[in-house]
């Protein structure tokens, strides 16, 4: 996985955005929940205290950790995923809401 680099990969039938900073992994529904704009061509900030990704379409902001919405148009926050790396390969599951 590169670092700070976005990467898509397919769960059933879920797109799911994974970025690696570091030994941190997240994983988030790759659509925005307001229009379904593809969050890996948003902004990515890995610098502060809360990792987010921008919307590049309307400008929601999600936190990566809860995929709770920080800035509207979104109302509903992403799914997310517990992500781990295990024998080079990532391995992933749906977090419990």
């Amino acid at each position: 996985m590169p670092d700070h680099d976005p990467v898509v990969v397919a769960v059933d039938e879920t797109e799911v955005l994974l970025v690696r900073s570091g030994d941190d992994l997240y994983a988030v529904a790759r659509r925005c929940t307001h229009q379904g704009a593809p969050l890996d061509r948003g902004t990515i900030d890995l610098g502060g205290s809360l990792k987010t990704v921008i919307c590049p379409a309307h400008g929601s902001r999600f936190e990566l950790t809860t995929g709770r919405v920080l800035r509207p148009p979104a109302s509903s926050p992403l799914a997310t995923f517990e992500a781990r790396i295990e024998g080079g390969m990532v391995e992933l599951r749906p977090r419990e809401s």
